[in-house]
């Protein structure tokens, strides 16, 4: 249903990668949607992220099933998203198809490998384990204390800020109004109905609102999600000429190269609150553990340093859905997976508007319900609870 005089059908709070796709989703379906940004455009998390499209690599954090469902099927997605976004903006996204490596440089990393090899055998996963010779011809330059390897040929990395300024330029063009350095203070509710989003300047009137607001989304609406944020500090490095030809991931860091030697060393994991510093400590571990494996490393030359704050939720996992109140609908929680999560997300958010529904199934794990009295003890039962994630 379309809001009828004045207002927006759709507002969404948070102008991160999420609610941008969701939005552009939405208005290419005839929906009039005005996205509040209390900053500017895609410049927290979505900025501050990598950019790896890794379900696969994600494995080694042994997620849900109905997560790594999810991870897949918006990872599918990723090549037609952002060819048509390229065709459609004339904006080169940047999308490398180059693999990840997951190494082990001792015995207890090396029996980790072995059996998320097997674990992912059995589920059907395309992975290779890597013999020493093999590893050598396939990423020349790692160290001799590398002693095993898993290639995930099919894992990928994006540039995401340009993935943003693409979703932004395309959602213009389909009349989305974006208001930045416009917080939301207040979403408003009468009776059992969201009626508008209240800003400094004015309150919005909407048919549906959708809290898009990342890690700071636990402090806006009626319904308060269960989310906190977590800084996660990167260095950038330049490497010339680059060598690295696949994402690399190692005990404490990944590393992301690009063509042009700009290669992204990251991230820390840390529940500081609020605080986006970087450390010497956080910097320091991660171009440790990198230069560990990649011996290389310590010639290139230091770019620049930053941290963002990830959405993270009490049982690890995203919530997507509808609250209790109907037209109140949450995409947060996404964690460090915002970006490969995007195409999908607003695809399944975007069908929850259009058509009215309560729920879609694959959302139904990720519900905001589950953290409401008895909603984990009806899902059990059912023998769907989504199940802890615990990350290190």
């Amino acid at each position: 249903m379309k809001q009828e005089a004045g207002g927006k059908d759709v507002v969404i709070i948070g102008g991160g990668i999420i609610g941008c796709a969701i939005a552009n989703q939405l208005a290419t379906h005839g929906f009039k949607v005005a996205v509040l940004e209390k900053g500017e455009l895609g410049q927290e998390a979505s900025s501050a992220a990598a950019g790896m499209l890794a379900p696969f690599a994600e494995a080694a954090h042994s997620v849900p099933k109905a997560l790594a469902d999810l991870f897949e099927a918006s990872h599918a997605m990723y090549s037609d998203f952002v060819a048509g976004l390229e065709a459609e903006t004339g904006i080169q996204i940047g999308h490398q198809r180059n693999g990840s490596l997951l190494l082990a440089t001792d015995y207890q990393e090396a029996k980790m490998l072995a059996g998320l090899l097997e674990r992912q055998l059995a589920a059907g996963t395309t992975i290779e384990s890597l013999t020493c010779g093999e590893l050598t011809r396939l990423q020349p330059g790692l160290s001799p204390e590398v002693q095993s390897a898993l290639f995930f040929r099919e894992d990928q990395h994006i540039n995401n800020r340009r993935l943003v300024k693409a979703l932004v330029t395309s959602a213009v063009a389909r009349g989305v109004t974006f208001l930045t350095g416009t917080p939301a203070l207040e979403v408003v509710v009468e009776g059992t109905k969201v009626r508008a989003i209240r800003t400094p300047m004015e309150e919005i009137a909407c048919h549906t609102a959708i809290n898009c607001a990342g890690a700071w989304s636990g402090n806006i609406g009626p319904v308060p999600p269960a989310v906190r944020p977590i800084r996660g500090q990167i260095v950038e490095l330049q490497l010339r000429p680059q060598f690295l030809q696949h994402l690399v991931h190692a005990a404490g860091c990944y590393v992301v190269p690009w063509p042009d030697g700009r290669t992204l060393v990251g991230s820390t994991m840390e529940n500081v609150g609020y605080c986006k510093t970087v450390t010497a400590g956080g910097i320091l571990d991660l171009l440790s553990a990198a230069a560990r494996v990649i011996p290389k490393l310590k010639s290139a030359t230091l770019q620049q340093t930053w941290a963002g704050l990830r959405p993270d939720t009490s049982d690890n996992l995203p919530i997507l859905g509808r609250t209790r109140i109907a037209n109140y609908i949450m995409a947060t929680g996404h964690f460090r997976n915002g970006i490969l999560l995007t195409p999908l997300t607003a695809e399944l958010i975007s069908k929850l508007v259009i058509s009215e529904k309560a729920s879609l199934p694959q959302l139904a794990p990720f519900s905001p319900e589950r953290f409401e009295a008895g909603f984990a003890d009806r899902t059990q039962s059912a023998g769907n609870a989504p199940g802890a994630l615990t990350r290190s």
